[in-house]
């Protein structure tokens, strides 16, 4: 369930913030061309985001970096709803892409190691199609409260409390994965002495 609820909350976030990004900057009374500008570089800090959580999953493990980088995604998402002006803007935006894209990072690894060898694939296909849910669903969501005349900030509590939803389901019930071993023990133990 956990991995599961991960999925959708990521995919939620993400195509429901980033696909109307430009769209947000636009109506916080920037013209097309700045929208795009802001948007671009905003959207290069993924890259790093991404590397970033790959080296520290290693680290410090798998369920602390999705914590921490879910919980600053949620916060940035507020903060970018919330921003008043071009420099918070660009640092809420920023690190809405760094972290959420980082997310994405643990979120693989994190999600093949909840589920044994023989079911590893059948399970991690299983858990990104629930994912898609919110991937789909996200879109129509952010479309129709923005021709209500919702405002951004209200639109960005949304994507605070599905991803806050997401961070405390893997800080409360998501075993950590760093070093552990999937099967039989005995199996284990038999291809380590066939093996020396």
């Amino acid at each position: 369930m956990t991995v599961w609820v991960l999925w959708f909350t990521i995919n939620f976030a993400y195509y429901g913030m980033l696909l109307w990004l430009r769209s947000i900057v636009l109506s916080k009374g920037f013209s097309l061309v700045q929208s795009f500008g802001y948007t671009l570089s905003m959207t290069f800090m993924q890259l790093p985001g991404y590397l970033l959580a790959a080296w520290l999953i290693e680290r410090i493990g798998r369920k602390r970096v999705l914590t921490t980088f879910i919980v600053v995604t949620a916060n940035s998402a507020y903060g970018f709803g919330a921003s008043g002006s071009l420099a918070t803007l660009l640092l809420f935006g920023s690190g809405l892409n760094f972290f959420n894209l980082g997310a994405w990072g643990a979120l693989y690894t994190y999600t093949s190691e909840l589920y044994p060898p023989l079911l590893r694939a059948r399970g991690s296909g299983f858990a990104a199609g629930f994912g898609r849910i919110g991937s789909v669903i996200v879109p129509y969501t952010v479309g129709f409260l923005m021709s209500a005349q919702f405002e951004t900030s209200d639109i960005c509590w949304l994507f605070f409390a599905v991803l806050m939803i997401g961070g405390l389901t893997v800080l409360s019930i998501g075993p950590e994965t760093k070093g552990q071993i999937w099967g039989d023990k005995k199996l284990a133990e038999e291809k380590e002495r066939r093996l020396n």
